[in-house]
Formats: structure tokens, C-alpha cells, sequence
């Protein structure tokens, strides 16, 4: 196969590392001089990382502006290493904090391994010991040539189950009722995983279709990696909590009161009044800035109840919110909260047609294009969706 690179070097790779760091309370290690710790990742910023570095370390490191750092981390299972620069301290939400670069560069450590890709969740993967035995694995990760197998719970010794160079045959269930059998030869011993290369006895056309549904599961892994990028940045959910409950109740405010109404879920003013100034001739505009609890509670004042939705006809959903993606809140909003009235997406027109399939896979009409904003086209669709749903 051709020469494998696994850093990142792309900046939105880059920020979605750090924003899975930040979504599950994750760590790094820093490295300065001597010195050496975790710190929890509070934040992430287009330009910058939110650690939890406390005032006594950020003075027992002497770390002063522009202070080179070494930085390692776990993504996915996977580590990486790059070089930042430390930017300034602060509170951040009431939490001691520093700042450091966002690295242009995460550069893949252990790249020997058979673990190009590494699923949100493990496979179940049935293998064969080195007595004929079967046995349930997990399959954890996964390369062009091979992939990354854990031993039942319980395994203390994986040597004892396969030795080095032993050969086995897995079964890979790729989907309910898809299995791919594969046979496999021990690479190396990992971290409680064995190393199972294809061997060279592998059938060509079971190869094929290992390798093709490799490609697939990236490719739809990525999409869901974009789908929940969020551009602005994003908090350390704990922190995020902290702050909403500092925050009074959101209300929706009525920028323009009239029906059919609408209601606009974005962070901040800008957008909103923007449509209310190009389309409040014909369509009523509320705006609502909410946090992450459940929409329907704070909508009272339009008349939405256990009974109904009150005076809204139609449901905006920027792409930028104060908390979540603008997907997972159409999700919540249609699945979880059962609402009845139509849905839409507004974003940029990059990929425009992969953003329309992606806002319907999440429950809603279409994705309205507001970037760039042509009046007229903004208008035909409000229009044509409330026409529809009627």
C-alpha cells in the first residue's frame, strides 16, 4: 500500500481533536522544561486551547507569554504530539485557566500500528485461538492491512491465547448479518490488543471488500465529525452547565409580530434581526438564544403548550448556537420533543447539496442557504416550506 500519514495537518482536523477532548472532559499531557502533567481541555477556540492550569503550576513552571510546550494527547486511542505556545492565564467560567496556540500540526506517534481508523465503538469480532478455539473479540481499530483485536474480558495474558506470529481467522461483523472472515497472522502485542495482520493465504475478494467497507466507515465517520464541528468553539460541558445556570431563562423575543410566524433559534442578535429586516414583511420573526435544555418549556409566551405549538408555523435553525450543533438540536427537537412543525437549516453554501442530506437524515425539510444571503431565494423557500406544511 502507499506511504501512510496519519498526522494531522489540516486546522479543522485539528479543532475536532480538541473539540472530542473538550466534549468529553478529556486530558493532555503538557511538557515544559522538567516539568510534566495532565490538564483537563476546558475550552476551544478557532485560534487557541483552554487548559486547566491552576496559578500555583501556571508559577512553579514560570510560564510566560510565548513559552514553547510540548504537547501529547489521545484521540480516538491514538497518540499525537505537537508544539504550542502559551498565550496568557485567567479565569475561565471561575476556573483557573491558560491559554495556549491551537498547533498546526498533531503529529501521529506509534504509526507501525494496524489502526488507521478508529471506530466510535468497537466491533464484536469471533477469532480463533491457537488451539482452534473460538473466542468474542473486539475489533478496535483498523488499517489497510490488518487491524487491532482485544481478547475476551477477563484475558491477562495474550500470549497465552495467541502467540507471536500465531495464525488465526476473525470474523469481522461489519453490519447485523454482514460478517467478513478473515485469516490473520500476529503482528505485535499493544496495549491489551494484538496486532492481526491479513495474512498472505487471504482470499483477494474478501480483501476487497474489507478494504472497500474500510473506506466506507471513514468516510461516514468524517461526516459526523463535520456534522458536529462547531465553528465558533466549544466548552467543557461541565463548565457550559455551570455557566447556563448563571444565565437567566431565555425567552423568545418577537422581532416581528405577525403570522405565519417563525422562530429563529441562533446565538446572538445579528441573524435574527437580519431576516426580520429582509423578510418581516410577510412572515412574523421570533428569536430565541437558548441553552442546552429542551426548547418547548420556554416557549410559552407564543402560546405553545401541551396542547399545541401556538402561533408557530416553522422552525429556523442557524448553524451557529450558543450550545450543541445545529444537527443534534434538530434531532432533539424532532425525536425528542415531537414537534410537528417543520424544520430548517440555515448555513453556509459549502456543500450545500451534503448539508441538505444531512439536515433531513436529522428530521428536518430542507437546508436553507443564508450564506451568502439573497433575499429572494431565502423568501421562495420560507414560503414554499409553510405552503407544504400548511
Amino acid at each position: 500500500m502507499g506511504d501512510r500519514n496519519l498526522s494531522k495537518d489540516q486546522s479543522q482536523a485539528i479543532r475536532m481533536v480538541f473539540q472530542r477532548l473538550c466534549e468529553d472532559e478529556g486530558v493532555l499531557q503538557l511538557a515544559f522544561g522538567p516539568f510534566q502533567g495532565d490538564f483537563r481541555v476546558l475550552g476551544e477556540a478557532p485560534d487557541r486551547v483552554i487548559l486547566g492550569i491552576s496559578d500555583l503550576e501556571r508559577g512553579q513552571w514560570r510560564l510566560k507569554p510565548g513559552s514553547r510546550l510540548t504537547l501529547k494527547l489521545l484521540d480516538r486511542g491514538l497518540p499525537f504530539e505537537a508544539v504550542v505556545d502559551f498565550q496568557g492565564h485567567g479565569k475561565f467560567h471561575g476556573t483557573e485557566a491558560c491559554h495556549v496556540t491551537m498547533p498546526r500540526l498533531l503529529r501521529a506517534l506509534d504509526t507501525h500500528r494496524l489502526a488507521d481508523f478508529v471506530p466510535d465503538r468497537p466491533l464484536p469480532c469471533p477469532f480463533s485461538d491457537q488451539h482452534n478455539n473460538v473466542k468474542d473479540g473486539l475489533a478496535t481499530a483498523f488499517g489497510e492491512d490488518g487491524l487491532e483485536l482485544a481478547p475476551p474480558e477477563g484475558t491477562r495474558i495474550l500470549g497465552d491465547m495467541l502467540r507471536l506470529n500465531a495464525t488465526s481467522t476473525v470474523e469481522l461483523r461489519v453490519a447485523p448479518g454482514d460478517s467478513l472472515v478473515l485469516p490473520v497472522r500476529v503482528a505485535y502485542f499493544g496495549e491489551k490488543v494484538w496486532g492481526l495482520r491479513l495474512a498472505d493465504s487471504a482470499d483477494k475478494l474478501a480483501v476487497g471488500r474489507y478494504r472497500q467497507w474500510l473506506l466506507e466507515a471513514r468516510h461516514l465517520q468524517a461526516q459526523r465529525d463535520r456534522s458536529r464541528f462547531n465553528p465558533g468553539g466549544l466548552e467543557s460541558p461541565s463548565l457550559s452547565g455551570r455557566r447556563e445556570a448563571l444565565r437567566p431563562k431565555a425567552h423568545p423575543r418577537i422581532l416581528v409580530d405577525r403570522d405565519p410566524m417563525i422562530l429563529v433559534l441562533a446565538e446572538g442578535d445579528a441573524f435574527p434581526a437580519r431576516l426580520a429586516e429582509a423578510v418581516g414583511r410577510k412572515f412574523g420573526i421570533a428569536a430565541l438564544d437558548l441553552g442546552p435544555g429542551p426548547l418547548k418549556p420556554l416557549l410559552s409566551d407564543l402560546g405553545v403548550s401541551d396542547q399545541g405549538w401556538g402561533r408557530l408555523r416553522l422552525v429556523l435553525i442557524h448553524h451557529h448556537l450558543r450550545s450543541g450543533s445545529a444537527l443534534d438540536r434538530c434531532r432533539r427537537l424532532t425525536q425528542e420533543e415531537g414537534c410537528p412543525l417543520p424544520v430548517l437549516l440555515a448555513g453556509s453554501e459549502e456543500e450545500a447539496d451534503l448539508k441538505r442530506n444531512r439536515a433531513m437524515a436529522a428530521g428536518a425539510v430542507d437546508h436553507l442557504v443564508v450564506e451568502p444571503f439573497h433575499v429572494l431565494g431565502v423568501i421562495r423557500t420560507l414560503d414554499g416550506t409553510l405552503k407544504l406544511f400548511g
